[in-house]
């Protein structure tokens, strides 16, 4: 590491060209040994340095347990929330965190909203239930047994994250960037419902097969009956409701939250919920510290005494441990990022500390525990001290104390630590160690405090202690996390949780199996897509792949292209027949003889000919049935009925007396019988 401590020196009194020249050697060379310092090193983030600050700040520390973390950002209604190390449910509120494993419920009238990050938005309706099945930083997966849900992604690159849930018998893994509703239904039902729009585009995968779901389009998926697997595609505004709505509404009003946020200006994309500030306080410039937040005070106002971290509780969440869960709206990014500061005669919020590091973690709480005369008090963590652990012992050794033994430590999620430079210089020394802080810095009216038994376990009753107990706390130097107070663990509190926090079961799990989700069984945290894609929508080949069919440079080797297979299955060549059979030709003589009609040569008849053209051939006599009339032959096409009963030609002259005409047509006499001349 390298330090390099600039001080100011008196200055001698020269005047003229001389001073001028002196200045701008000492200036080229303070330049220089900076350049020298850094070379080799990307360049340092600056991101909200206050004047004084010339370079990136020494590190904090990177904590025991840097796991994803996503919170409630919207809710409405009877919410309820089970953890995955916890039998019990609790009650949702507002900016509670949501981690991996967690399970939440909404009644018949409540809804809520899970903000992932500063462009994923989750939306959950009414008689829902959802599992948080995986929750880190290359994706999200989701269980959907049953209930109404819509998903809104910004800025999504599949080639990096993924986002999937999986509904029953059934897996959505979105595409791109869009607006996915998913509506599982309820348990019983026998299909699925989902409509991608704004843009979206994804891949539906059912127990056997899958196919592509574009934008603007809904599908139906069938997952019971007959027809499991199958699907129906069609117009998406044909399951627009009031929900779709509501979702619309709050897609709104975050498009205009991020058109005021600072990002990548006074904060960075990791402290996401950030946008909320614009609607409740303002960005000061100070020489201090740099752009911070000051809240109106309009939004302080509802709050007795407000000084931060006093209104909220503190809630068991693993693999945190203890972590505080603010009242006010806009508290989630000024409450697990950044310091408080007291400054002016007022409180302000900096995203950083003095030492920062390349980006900035989610902190359960940026507080200082101690125990005083049976009570846990707190106040917030100075703008110089470093990464203050007060749940060390959670992941070390156990709490020990308190009578009940050492706490098992289950296994953190971690994540990668994030790809540090080589170290930037330095301004000042490095700390060592907790500092005590100013009196002057944490006013005494800072320190909140709670009964130890009843830590944890309501949502209520912090106190602020006697001005006394909270001046002898402030001037006491902290001990570190490795020597801080041993705070109780969620086993250790005596009797349960209370009713503003623990709830009844909810009613919609219910005591049959759990409904199976998922077109498969999801095993690992790598997402289902690839896998999915190639079994079901390729029947187990690979995808396509591209190939460099060119010729190496200046080789003049032809291009030789390999022709790409065809047709859903191999299609087989036509059997081949032979030549084809010859028929000899047809003796006539063998052939039924056709009648022709001698020439007449008596005068026509008035009356129409029954026939028009050319006679009928000659068929073989028919059956000795009874005569039935048939219309008269169509031009020359033979009839196939059989012909009427037909008598042989008489010999005898024909009466001279013409017969009266029928009412109806008379039957088709016999080839060859002539009838008389009416003349």
């Amino acid at each position: 590491m390298i330090h390099c401590n600039i001080r100011p020196r008196k200055s001698f009194n020269l005047e003229g060209k001389h001073m001028r020249s002196i200045k701008s050697l000492l200036f080229a060379l303070t330049i220089g040994l900076m350049s020298i310092s850094i070379a080799g090193a990307s360049s340092p983030m600056t991101v909200n340095l206050p004047d004084s600050e010339t370079a990136v700040q020494y590190d904090d520390n990177v904590p025991e347990v840097t796991a994803r973390v996503a919170r409630i950002s919207f809710i409405s209604g009877d919410v309820q929330i089970r953890r995955t190390d916890s039998q019990e449910w609790e009650q949702a509120t507002l900016n509670l965190p949501i981690v991996e494993g967690d399970e939440l419920t909404t009644s018949g009238d409540s809804r809520f909203e899970i903000q992932f990050d500063r462009s994923t938005h989750l939306r959950v309706s009414y008689n829902s239930y959802i599992k948080i099945s995986r929750l880190n930083y290359d994706g999200v997966a989701l269980s959907l047994p049953q209930g109404l849900v819509s998903l809104r992604v910004r800025d999504f690159d599949k080639d990096k994250t993924y986002f999937e849930i999986d509904a029953p018998g059934s897996t959505v893994a979105v595409q791109r960037e869009g607006m996915y509703r998913i509506d599982a239904g309820q348990p019983g039902d026998s299909e699925i419902r989902l409509a991608v729009t704004n843009g979206g585009e994804a891949r539906i995968y059912s127990e056997t097969s899958g196919f592509l779901l574009k934008n603007g389009r809904s599908a139906k998926v069938y997952i019971a009956g007959n027809t499991v697997g199958e699907w129906e595609t069609g117009d998406a505004s044909r399951f627009a409701d009031e929900f779709d709505t509501w979702a619309m509404d709050r897609d709104s009003v975050i498009a205009r939250s991020l058109r005021n946020a600072h990002y990548d200006s006074y904060y960075d994309q990791d402290i996401y919920g950030a946008e909320d500030l614009g609607d409740y306080g303002e960005w000061v410039y100070t020489r201090k510290y740099g752009y911070v937040w000051r809240p109106y005070n309009s939004s302080i106002s509802s709050y007795s005494n407000w000084s931060p971290y006093r209104y909220g509780h503190w809630r068991w969440i693993a693999p945190y441990g203890w972590t505080w869960v603010n009242d006010e709206p806009w508290g989630w990014a000024t409450y697990h990022h950044g310091r408080w500061i007291y400054d002016g005669g007022g409180w302000v919020w900096t995203p950083y500390g003095m030492y920062r590091s390349m980006r900035s973690w989610w902190s359960p709480g940026m507080v200082v525990f101690s125990l005083y005369n049976g009570n846990i008090c707190w106040y917030p963590l100075p703008y110089t001290y470093a990464f203050y652990n007060y749940n060390y012992y959670y992941y070390n050794g156990g709490w020990g104390g308190h009578g009940g033994g050492p706490h098992p430590t289950p296994t953190p999620r971690s994540t990668p630590n994030p790809v540090v430079t080589p170290t930037p210089v330095i301004v000042g020394p490095p700390p060592k160690g907790p500092k005590l802080p100013p009196l002057g810095s944490v006013p005494p009216t800072a320190v909140v405090s709670v009964s130890a038994d009843q830590f944890g376990r309501t949502r209520k009753g912090n106190m602020t202690p006697p001005l006394s107990v909270a001046t002898t706390i402030l001037s006491t130097t902290p001990d570190d996390g490795r020597n801080g107070p041993k705070l109780p663990s969620i086993k250790e509190i005596k009797g349960p949780l209370s009713n503003d926090i623990r709830t009844e079961k909810p009613r919609v799990i219910t005591d049959k199996a759990p409904v199976r989700t998922g077109a498969v069984i999801r095993t690992t945290d790598k997402p289902l897509d690839n896998e999915l894609r190639t079994t079901r929508i390729f029947g187990g080949r690979p995808p396509l792949t591209t190939k460099n069919d060119a010729p190496p440079a200046n080789t003049g080797t032809p291009i030789v292209r390999t022709p790409r297979d065809t047709g859903a299955v191999d299609r087989q060549p036509p059997v081949k027949q032979g030549p084809p059979v010859v028929s000899p030709p047809v003796d006539r003589v063998k052939q039924p003889p056709v009648y022709v009609p001698p020439t007449r040569t008596e005068t026509p008849r008035s009356d129409p000919p029954t026939s028009r053209q050319e006679p009928p051939r000659y068929t073989p006599p028919p059956r000795q049935d009874t005569p039935r009339y048939t219309p008269p032959p169509r031009q020359d096409t033979p009839r196939n009925d059989p012909p009427p009963t037909r008598q042989p030609p008489r010999s005898d002259p024909p009466p001279t007396k013409s017969e009266p005409k029928p009412d109806k047509p008379a039957p088709i006499e016999s080839k060859g019988s002539r009838k008389p001349d009416n003349r």
